[in-house]
């Protein structure tokens, strides 16, 4: 048998052609790997890289839905607005162009030589790029931009729905208004862009998800200039697969609890003071008819129209115009002692009928609490305690209760706890306690702040809707309602979709009797013509129950402020929370004067107003004719 031996030189030869071919098989096997990666994994994605190179996307906005008073009103809608644009690569007689626009628009030369100059600047793709002329044109601009665009080139005219709120600034707090999204807003999803308008406060926020609808799109062609193109068939073949237009979906429409003839009855009301607020409620359900803040602003003017004149009025304006003050909370003043005075009640401590002596002060440890009424009122039982609203005989029953009893009770009121309509930052307000006042006080708690509290002053803060919600609670006989102003939400057709139902949020808990007798004292506030510190809210023949509170609230002055300011800096809070009629409660009336002055001077007279007002102008509700007062100063239209 023959060997044949190989010198050293063919087999580096063999050992080279094996290398070569296993480079050349894991270049094969990359490649391979690469395609499956290509086709397989990434192939979806560089298919719509690809298209997009050819083909352009514009959002087709959905239509907002409409918000309506309970009557049908439409308090806010979406009208189309009209936008002139200008394409700079389709321009062909640019001197022709802007003589018609000067023409359309009424611009002076000057503009016209920025414009010029925003038309000629672009190049490349970006000349297909519109530039925007001018913003909500009307219908007769339209007219004659159209007739212009048929003799020149370059003239696009967009639709988009402009936010309307037709009744101005009645109302503007609780409706809210629109805004574009900020930076965080948009980071991490894909349903708003920078141009968008979205729901920035009020109802137009908290029901953002409802009314806005989904936007929809619609795909076209453009060439490699970026012009839109009509003649590509390979173009369209690659877009078979592919939706080229998904319609928007409006969105929902809601209606309200509120009237918006209400509203302007509430603002007309307190048009002699500068600040506060009103809220009107049906007790018998939690139905708010009426909530306003004072003073408004325009929503109009503020969902994408704000000029910056408008804006340095509304942020140097001293009265906090965007602060709705119907839902913040404030120091009650004497309107919150109806909580010292049914715990005490239930507590067993405290005999209706028995005469207190109620002298000017009261002496606690080595403190001298004193009454408003420095001469004092005598020895008073609960109902002309209630009526005089006498501060000593309110110190016993806070020194024999103690804080976190009162607390208790307040709490059962639904102080201390959010309204739940989830607008405006709404505030939960302060109940203390001596945990409390060992967190957040200076010396932390002092038993002697049970009696400031007792009268609704030291830490004890509530919101106007709080207080009317706590109200309701007395006049309905215990039941505390969640307040609402969703009624239900609509198709565009008016088909119902969700309603919302009165809701329990809990109970006082308490005997009717100790309610009916707190509600016997809230009668002769007003209609007690030598004690009641209400009796200015009395309406002849009708049975007005209430409670009137003044809050000593003097702040200390900083910086350079006009007169009118200072004095109103200077004044107390004025409340009045009330009921009508009080032998079959229909009506739950809140008002609150931001340094308004006195409980029974001021807000008691504006309570009258807007109870005679909703009998005579909304619906009878009294058995008898009260006649409306109008104000002094002036109204919305």
């Amino acid at each position: 048998m023959s060997r044949v031996y190989l010198d050293s030189s063919a087999s580096g030869y063999q050992a080279r052609v094996r290398r070569l071919m296993w480079i050349v098989l894991a270049t094969i096997g990359v490649l391979v790997l690469r395609l499956g990666q290509l086709q397989l994994i990434e192939g979806d994605e560089l298919h719509d890289s690809s298209i997009r190179n050819f083909a352009r996307s514009t959002k087709l906005p959905a239509n907002r839905g409409t918000i309506l008073d309970r009557q049908g009103r439409v308090l806010a809608i979406n009208r189309p607005s009209f936008d002139l644009y200008v394409i700079p690569g389709r321009v062909r007689d640019i001197e022709g162009l802007l003589t018609g626009l000067r023409d359309v628009l009424q611009i002076d030369e000057l503009d016209a030589l920025r414009l010029r100059e925003r038309i000629e600047e672009p190049r490349g793709m970006w000349r297909q790029r519109s530039i925007l002329v001018s913003r909500d044109i009307d219908r007769k601009k339209v007219a004659q931009a159209e007739a212009l665009r048929a003799q020149v080139d370059g003239i696009s005219i967009q639709v988009r729905y402009q936010r309307e709120y037709p009744y101005g600034e009645i109302g503007a707090h609780l409706l809210g208004y629109m805004g574009k999204p900020r930076r965080e807003e948009l980071e991490g999803q894909n349903r708003y862009t920078a141009d968008s308008l979205i729901g920035r406060s009020g109802l137009e926020r908290r029901y953002e998800e409802l009314l806005r609808g989904e936007d929809g799109f619609e795909r076209y062609i453009v060439d490699a200039r970026g012009a839109k193109a009509d003649n590509m068939p390979w173009a369209e073949r690659a877009l078979e697969k592919q939706a080229v237009r998904r319609e928007p979906q409006r969105g929902m429409d809601i209606q309200l609890t509120v009237d918006a003839e209400v509203q302007r009855l509430l603002l007309n009301s307190m048009s002699r003071y500068e600040s506060g607020a009103a809220v009107l409620m049906d007790p018998r359900n939690g139905e708010i008819l009426g909530m306003v803040s004072k003073p408004g602003f325009d929503p109009n003017a503020w969902s994408g129209r704000l000029t910056p004149e408008a804006k340095r009025q509304v942020d140097e304006s001293p009265y906090n115009r965007m602060f709705d003050k119907s839902v913040q909370s404030y120091f009650p003043g004497s309107v919150y002692k109806v909580v010292a005075a049914l715990a005490a009640l239930e507590e067993g401590i405290l005999d209706p009928n028995q005469l207190i002596d109620s002298p000017g002060y009261y002496e606690y440890g080595n403190r001298i609490f004193h009454c408003y009424k420095r001469a004092g009122h005598g020895k008073v039982d609960l109902y002309g305690a209630l009526a005089a609203s006498a501060d000593v005989y309110f110190y016993r029953l806070g020194e024999q209760l103690g804080i976190d009893k009162m607390a208790t009770y307040a709490e059962r009121f639904g102080f201390g706890t959010k309204p739940g309509l989830g607008i405006n930052g709404e505030s939960a307000g302060i109940v203390p306690t001596k945990a409390y006042h060992e967190k957040h006080t200076a010396g932390g708690f002092q038993h002697g702040l049970a009696l400031s509290t007792a009268i609704g002053q030291g830490a004890v803060m509530v919101s106007p809707v709080q207080l009317a919600t706590a109200f309701s609670a007395l006049a309905n006989g215990g039941t505390v309602y969640e307040p609402r102003v969703v009624q239900r939400v609509l198709t565009e057709e008016g088909n119902e979709v969700t309603r919302y139902d009165a809701q329990v949020r809990g109970n006082l808990n308490a005997k009717p009797e100790h309610i009916a007798m707190i509600n016997t004292g809230l009668i002769r506030v007003v209609n007690d013509p030598n004690q009641g510190t209400g009796h200015s809210a009395a309406i002849p023949g009708v049975v007005v129950a209430g409670k009137t509170g003044t809050a000593q609230v003097r702040e200390i002055q900083r910086g350079p402020l006009t007169e009118n300011v200072k004095r109103f800096k200077d004044r107390d809070h004025a409340w009045f929370a009330g009921f009508a009629p009080a032998e079959s409660p229909r009506l739950v009336v809140v008002v609150f004067l931001e340094h308004g002055g006195g409980g029974g001077k001021d807000a008691a007279p504006v309570a009258r107003a807007i109870l005679e007002g909703y009998h005579q102008r909304i619906e009878p509700v009294f058995s008898t004719t009260a006649t409306y007062t109008p104000p002094k100063r002036r109204n919305y239209p």
